[in-house]
């Protein structure tokens, strides 16, 4: 009996070995892979940085004149398409600058027109003192006295203003096609 048992414990004695000596060769032959990459990798490092550029010689003879031409008419063409791209934003800013003078004279013109309609009120009351009174100048002046107690906000302001000019009205969304 201890026979067979000493023979089963011999038999695994030698399957451990095996198992551990293969082991052992794969790990050795990482290591030996990982330390053959990484000094590859440094000699490849190092000749770049040692080594200059050698330009491939050329059998045959090379114009370099019209070589220079073709370059340089490249680099025109690639810096034109970038200031093509400029020119486009610049007429964009161009557009936009010339909105907002139309606006801002849209508004210069609104307020004017307010003051004149404020104006108006006044001289048909002149008018009125110094003759009869007439129908047209009763309505303008109780429409004029209606939208002005109705809106007391300065964009309903605007509105009014707008619309009863002297047949000039500027629409809302006309303003903001401007």
């Amino acid at each position: 009996m201890n026979f067979i048992f000493g023979i089963i414990i011999l038999a695994m004695f030698i399957l451990a070995l095996r198992v551990l000596w293969a082991t052992a060769l794969q790990m050795f032959n990482a290591l030996k892979h990982a330390s053959q990459t990484f000094r590859s990798y440094q000699s490849k490092r190092q000749s770049r940085n040692r080594l200059p550029v050698i330009m491939s010689s050329i059998r045959h003879e090379v114009d370099w004149l019209a070589l220079s031409d073709s370059v340089r008419q490249e680099i025109h063409s690639r810096n034109a398409g970038s200031n093509r791209q400029v020119d486009r934003l610049d007429e964009e800013l161009q557009v936009k600058t010339k909105t907002m003078e139309l606006i801002k004279a849209d508004i210069q013109l609104a307020k004017l027109q307010l003051e004149l309609e404020k104006v108006r009120p006044m001289a048909a009351l002149d008018e009125s003192k110094a003759g009869k009174p007439t129908k047209r100048s009763k309505k303008a002046t109780s429409v004029m006295d209606h939208d002005l107690s109705k809106s007391s906000h300065p964009v309903r302001q605007l509105r009014t203003a707008l619309k009863s000019g002297n047949g000039l009205v500027i629409q809302a969304n006309e303003l903001a096609h401007h």
